[in-house]
């Protein structure tokens, strides 16, 4: 087990063991300390925050990992241009090589790849035709960069819940109903990017697979944050190679060999079982893995022997020109929100940013 599985499997646990208490739990005072005094520098305006020009919308969440934050920013930027609203994306582009102020697509085609602008980022720029996408670290200068060059009505920040100086008009948090806060430590013991008392600065809470329960709900309830739940949903298998979309049903009964470096890794199992998928082992790695050839290697090794291979968006946007003589699917899927809480809490929230 490396070092990096070793803090990754310690920070889900509640009872690590005596090692991780002594090594990881010190550091999480000492993050917890920062944070908190950033978040006091903040809200003293001995940090100044920025308001732009454009209204602002922040998707984000107080946990590490998979909480749906690119399929909401998706769902929200489809929300906006249904109702006759140019939207734009802005991400901090993790992962990706690209430096400064980077147009991953500008809504007439993609101009980065996923190396250069973040696996998710290229990801938004594939799914969001006609959508400008934007990557940059210091989010007030990409949000004045976006405003000059696109002039936009809405700008919707991806993953910025921490990124408090930039104002927004909208702040959504978003937890996940099944992994909630974990164990309840800051990182680097626990899951926490921030305290739990955090979720006041949330206009709404968006909970994914179900309604909040427990600490979550508490907590929501503590600091008054109005929530509604969503799903995934798992529209279409698409050949990475040639974009050709099939129905969901389409490998029911077939054995496939999974592949994913995502945050949680069970749920894309899970839906491909739900799916009637016969799954060989799985080639699971960290979340926003860069694929190396021993490990492109292995994957066309294990296709070839099963036949087939399934993966997640995200990872199909790398592999998409990694792999050979082995076919690969990647999973498509979608946010979706109970209609009637959309309608009655969540849509006149949006529409009210104009």
């Amino acid at each position: 087990m490396t070092v990096r599985s070793w803090v990754d499997d310690s920070i889900r646990k509640k009872d690590a063991g005596l090692l991780a208490d002594a090594l990881l739990y010190p550091l999480s005072v000492v993050y917890g300390f920062a944070v908190r005094t950033r978040a006091l520098l903040y809200g003293l305006n001995v940090l100044p925050s920025y308001r732009l020009s454009r209204k602002v919308i922040s998707v984000g969440n107080i946990t590490v990992g998979g909480t749906g934050k690119t399929p909401v920013t998706i769902f929200l930027a489809e929300f906006f241009r249904k109702n006759g609203k140019k939207a734009a994306v802005l991400s901090r582009g993790y992962k990706g090589s690209a430096r400064g102020v980077a147009i991953v697509s500008d809504g007439k085609e993609v101009l980065l790849s996923p190396a250069e602008a973040g696996d998710e980022p290229y990801l938004m720029a594939t799914r969001l035709k006609g959508l400008p996408v934007v990557t940059c670290a210091d989010r007030v200068k990409g949000g004045e960069f976006i405003i000059e060059r696109f002039s936009p009505d809405v700008i919707i920040l991806d993953d910025a819940f921490q990124h408090i100086r930039l104002k927004r008009d909208v702040n959504i948090a978003l937890i996940d109903s099944a992994e909630g806060f974990g164990a309840g430590y800051l990182l680097p013991r626990g899951i926490l990017r921030e305290p739990v008392s955090a979720l006041r600065r949330a206009d709404f809470a968006l909970v994914k697979g179900g309604p909040p329960k427990g600490r979550e709900w508490e907590a929501l309830q503590k600091y008054s944050v109005p929530c509604i739940s969503f799903t995934y949903r798992a529209s279409a298998f698409y050949d990475i190679e040639t974009g050709e979309e099939f129905e969901v049903s389409a490998f029911a009964g077939k054995k496939a060999v999974p592949v994913c470096g995502i945050a949680n890794p069970a749920s894309f199992l899970d839906t491909l079982s739900g799916l009637g998928v016969k799954l060989a082992r799985p080639l699971v790695f960290p979340d926003h893995h860069a694929y190396e050839e021993k490990e492109l290697s292995a994957i066309e090794k294990a296709g070839a022997e099963a036949g087939l291979v399934l993966t997640t968006e995200k990872d199909g946007v790398k592999l998409k020109d990694a792999l050979s003589g082995v076919k690969v699917y990647a999973l498509r899927i979608d946010a979706v929100l109970e209609p009637g809480q959309f309608d009655n809490y969540l849509s006149p929230i949006l529409r009210g940013v104009w």
